[in-house]
């Protein structure tokens, strides 16, 4: 609504506008530890780069030292607080101090000011760290009441300046880790920010402008205070404007200019940061800040870009070697970035990285239509479920195909989840087996050493006798066993996150329960060897005469009948000694009181010879087979037990994804190869018990 007297000056438009605290980084001068003192200069007078996110358009800050621009009250009242980082809402633990006093001269056009810390036990580590010299900053905020901009050219300067002519220092804070001197400091996740009047007169309005501008100087100088550009209420815009034609036509040329500058602005961008990635420079990111925050156009931006690398390949004048310089994609981050968010909204104990706090707690949904819009692909007027299909490529749209974030964060997702609980799931066997891989699907054979081999004295003039080796005969081969977990756009829509969470943790503990089945059945199953005996044997001395319980005597008699065992051919004896007592649930505790240390005999015979030699492996799927049998394993080093086997290049489970027409999704499959035999009895005995 017009303002009476003010509406225009100078042929000037002007707005009234709702600003919040903004802040600028300076640093300590000085510091008294008897006193409590730190002397700052809170400002120069500098002009900081900002951005005019309104008028797509970079410009100057500039905070004015002149006679009158500065409302010094509240600074030099004695009251004005000096805050930890800018912190307003944390209540009185976030004051540090009071700054005792405080001036500006227009001359050298700087600001000094005294702070005073409080003597509180909360206080002192930070006064601790400024007198160290560890924290070496402060940052001013400050509230502006009236800005004048100007345009470039009208004080010999090439960009938009914006004078803050009339503005209030507010509080000075002590910071940790300056912020961007481009950014206005905000409080993460408030809603309610504190904001205050400012008046802003834009120079030269009174001019015929035409094109973008006259879209922008028509708009009024507005400054937004978010990135949707929603005016905030109480917000009045007072505008001057030339009445050239009606207001309907007004407003749509205006809309019009607006959006062409937008997307103008926006390909600049694009243009700008395709033609420094291409580049071999190592300031890349740099680069392009620079280049967008000047307004730099593009065809200035690639001139600079391939002057830069010719002062490089100058500088470093090498001929004939490589320089290999490994970057992150920007697609890479993205996606990795999503995968961590779900996987944290999945599981909160997962540790966010930086780049995924921006998709922390979203919904899956919202999750596609993030990763469509990074994919350029318009989302505005789509309901949830074109999103869904789009997101997964089950529907095109612009030239959009199934190369989205999605499939791949979603596949991530599972895969992580898959193997997490593949990992987690406890598997005994990986104790006292032997692992060993396979190259293919065909059965193998594995031989043993014949006692023949042994070293024998060669005569002088005498030859080398030759040892042997002897086919055992025993056959082991891999076998495939998988599952696929379907993930559709239903479950987008319903946001359900049993197909990222539940599900694939079950498949993973499967592919882990699957293979402790299999080694334990090698066991337990007391299946033929290749002479045609059962694996535990009379005739393979690996089997107890006669059942009974754990103790001395029934586990001095199976450590002597491992000893005692021979090697194929000329009977060798082997002095194989047991290192683990496998033994069901249900003797868990008499096989702790053999191999620990704090079983306490009463009677010298009883010492427990067993202490350090045994390991105890408590697994319950020997209770299946019998909870009264127990079972004495050599060291896999010395010899051949029960050996298991993954595919070469693929141990453990292994999985892979594709998208599915049929099931309307993605489909992620979890596949294991995995072989497991009983590959020689020697180190193997077995008591049944009693």
């Amino acid at each position: 609504m017009p303002v009476p007297a003010n509406g225009e000056r100078n042929g000037a438009s002007q707005s009234v506008r709702q600003m919040p605290l903004q802040t600028r980084l300076m640093p300590v001068s000085s510091v008294n530890a008897e006193n409590r003192t730190a002397d700052v200069t809170w400002t120069t007078g500098a002009q900081v780069a900002r951005y005019d996110w309104m008028r797509d358009r970079s410009y100057l800050e500039e905070l004015s030292t002149d006679a009158g621009a500065v409302r010094m009250d509240r600074l030099q009242s004695g009251n004005a607080p000096v805050l930890n980082n800018h912190d307003r809402w944390s209540g009185l633990d976030s004051v540090l101090g009071v700054i005792a006093s405080a001036d500006v001269d227009s001359r050298s056009a700087t600001g000094s000011a005294t702070l005073r810390f409080s003597k509180r036990q909360d206080v002192e580590p930070y006064f601790q760290d400024v007198q160290d010299g560890i924290l070496r900053n402060v940052s001013v905020g400050y509230i502006t009441y009236r800005v004048d901009m100007i345009p470039p050219g009208q004080e010999g300067n090439d960009q938009w300046i914006y004078r803050a002519i009339d503005w209030e220092p507010y509080e000075i804070s002590v910071v940790a880790i300056p912020a961007d001197a481009g950014s206005t400091f905000r409080s993460a996740g408030d809603t309610n920010q504190r904001s205050f009047p400012c008046e802003f007169v834009e120079r030269g309005a009174g001019l015929q402008p035409t094109g973008a501008d006259a879209s922008q100087r028509n708009l009024g100088a507005v400054m937004p205070e978010n990135e949707n550009n929603q005016q905030p209420t109480g917000t009045t815009t007072v505008q001057t404007t030339t009445p050239a034609q009606p207001a309907g036509a007004q407003a749509q040329a205006t809309d019009a200019a607006r959006s062409q500058a937008a997307t103008e602005e926006r390909q600049r961008v694009i243009d700008i940061r395709t033609a420094v990635r291409a580049s071999v420079l190592d300031n890349q990111q740099q680069l392009i800040d620079d280049f967008i925050d000047r307004g730099v156009s593009v065809d200035a931006a690639r001139t600079e870009v391939l002057r830069l690398q010719a002062e490089r390949s100058a500088a470093n004048p090498q001929r004939g070697a490589a320089n290999i310089v490994t970057v992150t994609d920007e697609t890479d981050t993205r996606r990795s970035a999503m995968t961590d968010a779900l996987i944290h909204r999945i599981n909160p104990r997962h540790e966010l990285n930086d780049a995924a706090r921006q998709y922390r707690g979203l919904t899956l949904r919202e999750i596609c239509r993030a990763g469509l819009e990074a994919a350029n692909v318009n989302t505005r007027g789509l309901d949830v479920r074109e999103i869904a299909g789009l997101a997964l490529g089950m529907s095109t749209r612009g030239g959009y195909s199934s190369t989205s974030d999605l499939p791949t964060v979603f596949g991530n997702v599972i895969n992580r989840t898959l193997r997490d609980a593949y990992t987690a799931a406890p598997r005994t066997f990986q104790t006292w087996a032997r692992q060993g891989t396979l190259t293919d699907f065909r059965a193998a054979t594995r031989v043993m050493v014949d006692g023949a081999i042994k070293l024998e004295k060669v005569n002088e003039s005498g030859e080398y006798k030759y040892g042997s080796l002897v086919d055992g005969g025993e056959v082991i081969q891999l076998g495939t066993y998988g599952k696929i977990v379907a993930f559709t756009r239903q479950m987008i829509i319903n946001d359900d996150l049993s197909a990222l969470e539940r599900v694939p943790l079950f498949f993973g503990r499967a592919a882990a329960n699957l293979e402790s089945d299999l080694v334990y059945a090698a066991l337990t199953g007391n299946p033929a060897m290749s002479d045609g005996k059962a694996l535990f044997h009379a005739a393979h001395k690996n089997l107890a005469a006669a059942g009974a319980a754990i103790s001395i005597d029934s586990l001095s008699a199976a450590r002597t009948a491992m000893r005692t065992q021979t090697a194929p051919g000329d009977g060798t004896a082997l002095n194989l000694t047991p290192k683990f007592l496998l033994v069901p649930a249900a003797l868990e505790t008499i096989a702790g009181q053999y191999t620990s240390n704090t079983y306490t005999p009463t009677q010298a015979k009883d010492q427990n010879p067993f202490f350090g030699t045994l390991t105890p492996v408590v697994e319950p799927r020997l209770d299946a087979k019998s909870p009264k049998s127990w079972y004495l394993a050599a060291d896999p080093a010395t010899i051949d037990t029960v050996e298991y086997c993954y595919l070469e290049g693929e141990q453990g489970l292994y999985t892979e994804q594709s998208l599915d027409f049929d099931v309307d999704g993605l489909k992620v499959k979890a596949r294991l190869d995995f072989a497991a035999k009983a590959t020689d009895f020697r180190g193997l005995y077995q008591n049944p018990g009693q």
